[in-house]
Protein backbone atom coordinates (compact mmCIF):
# COMPACT_ATOMS: atom_id res chain seq x y z
CA UNK A 1 0.00 0.00 0.00
CA UNK A 2 1.04 3.77 -0.58
CA UNK A 3 0.51 6.79 0.02
CA UNK A 4 1.82 10.33 -1.95
CA UNK A 5 2.09 13.77 -1.65
CA UNK A 6 2.99 16.90 -2.89
CA UNK A 7 2.92 20.37 -2.35
CA UNK A 8 1.28 22.89 -5.05
CA UNK A 9 3.13 25.06 -7.32
CA UNK A 10 3.23 28.93 -6.12
CA UNK A 11 0.86 29.81 -7.82
CA UNK A 12 -2.01 27.34 -5.62
CA UNK A 13 0.07 27.45 -2.94
CA UNK A 14 -2.48 29.68 -0.61
CA UNK A 15 -5.24 27.42 -1.07
CA UNK A 16 -4.26 24.28 -1.14
CA UNK A 17 -2.23 22.24 1.43
CA UNK A 18 -1.01 19.23 -0.76
CA UNK A 19 -2.34 16.68 -3.34
CA UNK A 20 -1.98 13.08 -2.24
CA UNK A 21 -2.84 9.66 -3.47
CA UNK A 22 -3.30 6.49 -2.25
CA UNK A 23 -3.18 2.95 -4.19
CA UNK A 24 -3.93 -0.67 -2.72
CA UNK A 25 -3.20 -3.22 -5.21
CA UNK A 26 -5.30 -5.70 -6.61
CA UNK A 27 -5.53 -8.61 -4.46
CA UNK A 28 -3.34 -7.23 -1.61
CA UNK A 29 -4.87 -7.71 1.99
CA UNK A 30 -5.80 -4.56 3.94
CA UNK A 31 -3.42 -4.52 6.95
CA UNK A 32 -6.22 -3.11 9.21
CA UNK A 33 -10.11 -3.04 9.29
CA UNK A 34 -11.26 0.45 9.78
CA UNK A 35 -9.17 3.98 9.02
CA UNK A 36 -9.83 6.59 11.40
CA UNK A 37 -9.42 10.26 10.27
CA UNK A 38 -9.18 12.84 13.23
CA UNK A 39 -10.69 16.41 12.72
CA UNK A 40 -8.99 18.44 11.03
CA UNK A 41 -9.61 22.21 9.87
CA UNK A 42 -9.01 21.27 6.16
CA UNK A 43 -10.96 19.52 3.67
CA UNK A 44 -10.43 17.29 0.51
CA UNK A 45 -12.04 16.69 -2.90
CA UNK A 46 -10.93 13.25 -3.56
CA UNK A 47 -11.25 11.22 -7.08
CA UNK A 48 -11.65 7.62 -6.70
CA UNK A 49 -10.04 6.12 -9.47
CA UNK A 50 -10.10 1.96 -8.30
CA UNK A 51 -12.84 0.24 -6.77
CA UNK A 52 -15.28 2.12 -4.21
CA UNK A 53 -14.23 3.06 -0.77
CA UNK A 54 -16.06 3.42 2.33
CA UNK A 55 -16.93 6.12 5.06
CA UNK A 56 -18.92 6.64 7.52
CA UNK A 57 -19.16 9.19 10.72
CA UNK A 58 -19.33 5.99 13.45
CA UNK A 59 -17.18 3.57 13.74
CA UNK A 60 -19.61 0.88 14.11
CA UNK A 61 -22.49 3.23 11.89
CA UNK A 62 -23.41 2.40 8.22
CA UNK A 63 -21.21 2.74 6.19
CA UNK A 64 -21.62 4.68 2.50
CA UNK A 65 -20.01 3.48 -0.57
CA UNK A 66 -17.90 6.12 -2.67
CA UNK A 67 -16.88 5.66 -6.12
CA UNK A 68 -17.81 9.10 -7.29
CA UNK A 69 -15.67 12.89 -7.14
CA UNK A 70 -16.34 13.93 -3.53
CA UNK A 71 -15.78 17.03 -1.45
CA UNK A 72 -15.31 15.90 1.96
CA UNK A 73 -15.72 18.93 3.62
CA UNK A 74 -13.71 19.95 7.33
CA UNK A 75 -14.61 17.72 10.54
CA UNK A 76 -15.07 18.47 13.64
CA UNK A 77 -15.70 14.89 14.37
CA UNK A 78 -13.60 11.67 13.86
CA UNK A 79 -14.37 10.04 9.87
CA UNK A 80 -14.03 6.08 9.75
CA UNK A 81 -13.24 4.39 6.31
CA UNK A 82 -13.26 0.71 5.51
CA UNK A 83 -10.57 0.50 2.25
CA UNK A 84 -10.17 -2.65 -0.21
CA UNK A 85 -7.75 -4.20 -2.62
CA UNK A 86 -7.98 -1.90 -5.66
CA UNK A 87 -8.79 0.96 -3.90
CA UNK A 88 -7.26 3.86 -5.94
CA UNK A 89 -7.75 7.69 -4.79
CA UNK A 90 -6.46 10.83 -5.92
CA UNK A 91 -6.70 13.87 -3.11
CA UNK A 92 -6.50 17.18 -2.85
CA UNK A 93 -6.19 18.97 0.48
CA UNK A 94 -7.59 22.67 0.76
CA UNK A 95 -5.78 25.14 3.37
CA UNK A 96 -9.01 26.15 6.20
CA UNK A 97 -11.26 28.15 3.64
CA UNK A 98 -8.76 27.19 0.22
CA UNK A 99 -11.80 26.19 -1.31
CA UNK A 100 -14.08 29.53 -1.07
CA UNK A 101 -12.51 31.24 -3.68
CA UNK A 102 -13.05 28.53 -6.54
CA UNK A 103 -17.02 27.83 -5.52
CA UNK A 104 -19.78 30.53 -5.89
CA UNK A 105 -21.37 28.95 -1.96
CA UNK A 106 -20.60 29.44 1.26
CA UNK A 107 -19.25 27.11 3.96
CA UNK A 108 -22.15 27.73 6.92
CA UNK A 109 -23.29 24.19 7.55
CA UNK A 110 -21.15 22.38 5.35
CA UNK A 111 -19.24 21.08 8.33
CA UNK A 112 -19.16 17.40 8.65
CA UNK A 113 -20.59 16.15 5.46
CA UNK A 114 -19.48 14.34 2.27
CA UNK A 115 -21.22 15.61 -1.34
CA UNK A 116 -20.96 14.64 -4.60
CA UNK A 117 -18.54 16.97 -6.77
CA UNK A 118 -20.58 17.67 -9.22
CA UNK A 119 -23.07 19.85 -6.88
CA UNK A 120 -19.80 21.88 -6.48
CA UNK A 121 -18.31 22.23 -9.77
CA UNK A 122 -21.34 20.43 -12.18
CA UNK A 123 -20.50 18.52 -14.96
CA UNK A 124 -17.16 19.68 -15.89
CA UNK A 125 -15.55 17.44 -12.51
CA UNK A 126 -16.76 14.33 -14.28
CA UNK A 127 -14.43 14.82 -17.26
CA UNK A 128 -11.83 15.55 -15.08
CA UNK A 129 -11.91 13.01 -13.18
CA UNK A 130 -12.31 10.27 -16.52
CA UNK A 131 -9.10 11.96 -17.33
CA UNK A 132 -7.47 11.68 -14.07
CA UNK A 133 -8.43 7.99 -14.61
CA UNK A 134 -6.10 7.65 -18.01
CA UNK A 135 -3.34 9.59 -16.51
CA UNK A 136 -0.23 7.81 -16.43
CA UNK A 137 1.34 8.87 -12.29
CA UNK A 138 0.19 10.98 -9.47
CA UNK A 139 2.66 14.07 -10.59
CA UNK A 140 0.92 13.92 -14.29
CA UNK A 141 -2.40 14.35 -11.65
CA UNK A 142 -1.43 16.64 -10.05
CA UNK A 143 -0.42 19.19 -13.02
CA UNK A 144 -3.69 18.61 -14.80
CA UNK A 145 -5.66 19.15 -11.32
CA UNK A 146 -3.76 22.03 -10.67
CA UNK A 147 -4.86 23.45 -14.51
CA UNK A 148 -8.38 23.21 -13.22
CA UNK A 149 -8.16 24.85 -10.19
CA UNK A 150 -6.67 27.92 -11.61
CA UNK A 151 -9.12 27.97 -13.79
CA UNK A 152 -11.89 27.95 -11.75
CA UNK A 153 -10.57 30.74 -9.39
CA UNK A 154 -13.40 33.75 -8.44
CA UNK A 155 -11.44 36.82 -8.49
CA UNK A 156 -14.38 38.60 -6.35
CA UNK A 157 -13.87 36.15 -3.54
CA UNK A 158 -10.56 36.54 -2.51
CA UNK A 159 -11.05 39.71 -0.29
CA UNK A 160 -12.99 37.64 1.91
CA UNK A 161 -10.65 34.61 1.92
CA UNK A 162 -7.63 36.95 2.41
CA UNK A 163 -9.26 38.74 5.81
CA UNK A 164 -10.40 34.60 6.96
CA UNK A 165 -6.41 33.70 6.19
CA UNK A 166 -5.32 36.47 8.34
CA UNK A 167 -7.47 35.36 11.58
CA UNK A 168 -6.54 31.72 11.33
CA UNK A 169 -2.52 33.23 11.05
CA UNK A 170 -3.02 34.95 14.41
CA UNK A 171 -5.54 32.76 16.08
CA UNK A 172 -2.49 30.09 15.69
CA UNK A 173 0.11 32.58 17.39
CA UNK A 174 -2.71 32.78 20.54
CA UNK A 175 -3.12 31.05 24.17
CA UNK A 176 -5.78 28.69 24.00
CA UNK A 177 -8.29 30.68 25.45
CA UNK A 178 -8.38 32.71 22.72
CA UNK A 179 -10.16 36.62 22.62
CA UNK A 180 -11.82 36.04 19.84
CA UNK A 181 -12.88 40.52 19.81
CA UNK A 182 -9.60 41.15 20.16
CA UNK A 183 -8.16 38.50 17.42
CA UNK A 184 -11.26 40.84 15.41
CA UNK A 185 -9.95 44.68 16.53
CA UNK A 186 -5.87 43.59 14.75
CA UNK A 187 -8.18 43.00 11.70
CA UNK A 188 -9.83 46.21 12.05
CA UNK A 189 -12.90 44.54 12.53
CA UNK A 190 -15.49 42.78 15.02
CA UNK A 191 -16.37 39.51 16.96
CA UNK A 192 -19.65 39.53 15.08
CA UNK A 193 -17.76 40.15 11.43
CA UNK A 194 -15.30 37.63 12.28
CA UNK A 195 -17.81 35.02 13.45
CA UNK A 196 -20.19 35.72 10.56
CA UNK A 197 -16.67 35.40 8.19
CA UNK A 198 -15.10 32.12 9.59
CA UNK A 199 -18.13 30.05 9.23
CA UNK A 200 -19.08 31.01 5.73
CA UNK A 201 -15.28 30.30 4.75
CA UNK A 202 -14.33 27.86 6.29
CA UNK A 203 -17.30 26.67 8.04
CA UNK A 204 -17.17 26.55 11.67
CA UNK A 205 -16.84 29.56 14.38
CA UNK A 206 -13.45 30.80 15.05
CA UNK A 207 -13.25 29.51 18.30
CA UNK A 208 -14.03 25.91 17.31
CA UNK A 209 -11.09 26.25 14.41
CA UNK A 210 -8.83 27.52 16.85
CA UNK A 211 -9.35 24.28 19.13
CA UNK A 212 -8.65 21.96 16.03
CA UNK A 213 -5.52 24.40 15.07
CA UNK A 214 -4.26 23.84 18.31
CA UNK A 215 -5.29 19.89 18.51
CA UNK A 216 -3.35 19.46 14.72
CA UNK A 217 0.05 21.23 16.60
CA UNK A 218 0.22 18.88 19.32
CA UNK A 219 -0.55 15.81 16.88
CA UNK A 220 2.85 17.49 15.06
CA UNK A 221 5.09 17.99 18.11
CA UNK A 222 4.12 14.88 19.87
CA UNK A 223 5.61 12.88 16.78
CA UNK A 224 8.29 15.71 15.59
CA UNK A 225 9.84 15.88 19.29
CA UNK A 226 9.79 12.57 21.29
CA UNK A 227 12.27 14.17 23.53
CA UNK A 228 9.36 16.67 25.04
CA UNK A 229 7.20 14.95 27.67
CA UNK A 230 3.52 15.40 27.05
CA UNK A 231 3.65 17.83 29.67
CA UNK A 232 5.90 20.30 28.07
CA UNK A 233 3.88 19.50 24.95
CA UNK A 234 1.26 21.47 26.97
CA UNK A 235 2.73 24.37 28.15
CA UNK A 236 4.30 25.20 25.14
CA UNK A 237 1.13 25.15 23.40
CA UNK A 238 -0.52 27.30 26.30
CA UNK A 239 -2.30 25.07 27.90
CA UNK A 240 -2.85 26.30 31.71
CA UNK A 241 -1.86 23.13 33.08
CA UNK A 242 -1.85 19.02 32.47
CA UNK A 243 -5.32 18.32 33.63
CA UNK A 244 -6.37 20.66 30.73
CA UNK A 245 -4.24 19.46 27.62
CA UNK A 246 -5.54 15.95 28.17
CA UNK A 247 -8.94 16.66 28.34
CA UNK A 248 -9.08 18.85 25.22
CA UNK A 249 -6.88 15.94 23.00
CA UNK A 250 -8.54 13.74 24.43
CA UNK A 251 -11.88 14.70 22.98
CA UNK A 252 -10.65 15.12 19.50
CA UNK A 253 -8.55 12.04 19.15
CA UNK A 254 -10.16 9.56 21.66
CA UNK A 255 -6.99 8.60 23.95
CA UNK A 256 -4.77 11.25 26.08
CA UNK A 257 -1.71 12.20 24.45
CA UNK A 258 0.46 9.73 26.40
CA UNK A 259 -1.91 6.86 24.82
CA UNK A 260 -1.35 8.58 21.05
CA UNK A 261 2.10 8.49 21.30
CA UNK A 262 2.61 5.13 22.57
CA UNK A 263 0.57 3.82 19.34
CA UNK A 264 2.77 5.51 17.16
CA UNK A 265 5.87 4.33 18.94
CA UNK A 266 6.48 1.36 16.35
CA UNK A 267 6.02 4.26 13.02
CA UNK A 268 9.76 3.84 11.39
CA UNK A 269 11.37 7.36 11.48
CA UNK A 270 11.50 8.13 8.05
CA UNK A 271 7.71 7.67 7.90
CA UNK A 272 7.65 10.68 9.97
CA UNK A 273 7.57 13.32 7.70
CA UNK A 274 7.84 17.01 9.65
CA UNK A 275 5.02 18.64 6.69
CA UNK A 276 2.77 15.85 6.20
CA UNK A 277 2.62 14.18 10.29
CA UNK A 278 -0.60 15.39 11.32
CA UNK A 279 -2.34 14.74 7.95
CA UNK A 280 -1.25 11.04 8.32
CA UNK A 281 -3.73 8.78 10.15
CA UNK A 282 -2.58 5.95 12.17
CA UNK A 283 -3.31 3.60 9.71
CA UNK A 284 -1.14 5.73 7.08
CA UNK A 285 1.78 5.51 9.75
CA UNK A 286 1.95 1.73 10.17
CA UNK A 287 0.81 0.75 6.80
CA UNK A 288 1.84 2.36 4.10
CA UNK A 289 4.66 3.32 2.15
CA UNK A 290 4.67 6.77 2.18
CA UNK A 291 6.57 8.86 -0.79
CA UNK A 292 6.78 12.65 -1.11
CA UNK A 293 7.45 14.78 -4.51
Amino acid sequence: MLIQYKKPSHSLSNFVAHFWEKYSPPNQTIAYDTECVLPENYLNLTFSLGSPYFRSLEENGTFTALNTPQLETLHTGHNFYKHQSDNHIFGIKFLPGGLYPFVNFDFATLANVSLDMALVFGSDIQFLAEELYHLPDFETRVERVERFLQKKLIASRLQKFHFIQAGTRLLATQHVDADIADVAEQLNSNYKALSRGFNEVIGIPPKHFAQIQRFERALELLIAKPEWTCTEIGYHLGYYDQAHFIREFKRFALKTPMAYRESIRPVEKEAQHRDFQHFLSLEHLLHYEVKIY
